[in-house]
């Protein structure tokens, strides 16, 4: 992934290209390896209100959702119910690249709340494929800026500068702020790494998995969901289809059907 990055990347000199260049091998990645229970993409997620975030370089949706919409560059727009993390992408890592990208993250992190409480909202992380500046700088400046409660991010760095990378196969790593257990300030975690990547891949696919069960969103609810979200488009749903819906207790191994004017339920009798 990094060799196809460093290709592309020599291609072009136009900062859009280079971008765009930075996400497709990331993207391409996690479409080939994330379980088919979750899904990555590139665009925009829209809230239940309406307002749709800014462009996010890669997101990653619980597969159950469908897309709202899908544009021919492959782009498309997700509800943000459906969202579990999202990635900032950069291909060589500066300080002001950190300001920024935490800057971008404290703009889009609250729109969650429209959705979720503080265990259920979806993760963040800033990933980069290389570095330009040295880890105590690139440190520094993470720490010392960011704000969880405004907006939680980690960054992940597959490739420190190479003054920074050690015989020992120290690559890359992590720069965490952990959340503290008892009342008090978050603390900063460096964490070095000779396979970052990979650490990177099964950190986002637990921690996916760890979101998707504390939402605990059940078929029937995903569709009333979907309801909302198209409360925007042309079609109309009848006034009472929600209401309509048959709940079943989880446990039972009936399905769920829905009643409307076009399509009643019909009762078998015993």
């Amino acid at each position: 992934m990094l060799l196809s990055v460093e290709r592309a990347l020599a291609s072009s000199s136009n900062a859009q290209t280079i971008g765009r260049n930075g996400e497709i091998p990331f993207l391409r990645f996690l479409q080939r390896y994330l379980p088919l229970t979750l899904k990555a993409t590139t665009g925009h997620f829209i809230t239940p209100s309406g307002t749709i975030s800014p462009q996010l370089d890669v997101i990653v949706a619980d597969a159950r959702y469908p897309l709202l919409s899908e544009n021919a560059d492959g782009s498309a727009l997700v509800m943000l119910h459906s969202v579990v993390h999202i990635f900032e992408i950069k291909t060589n890592l500066t300080t002001k690249d950190i300001k920024k990208t935490l800057a971008n993250a404290a703009r889009t992190m609250p729109l969650a709340g429209e959705a979720f409480d503080e265990r259920s909202s979806f993760g963040a992380s800033l990933l980069a494929y290389n570095c330009a500046n040295r880890l105590a700088s690139l440190e520094e400046t993470f720490f010392s800026n960011s704000d969880p409660n405004r907006a939680y991010l980690d960054a992940v760095l597959l490739r420190y500068s190479l003054k920074d990378r050690t015989s020992t196969g120290i690559v890359g790593g992590l720069l965490h702020l952990e959340m503290p257990s008892r009342e008090g300030g978050y603390f900063p975690i460096s964490t070095p790494s000779k396979t970052p990547l990979s650490d990177l891949y099964y950190r986002l696919v637990q921690n996916s998995y760890y979101t998707i069960g504390e939402r605990d969103y059940s078929l029937s609810e995903i569709g009333a969901q979907f309801m909302d979200y198209m409360s925007w488009a042309t079609a109309e749903w009848p006034a009472d289809f929600e209401r309509s819906i048959v709940r079943v207790p989880r446990a039972s191994a009936h399905p769920i059907q829905a009643s409307t004017p076009n399509n009643p339920v019909i009762k078998r009798d015993k």
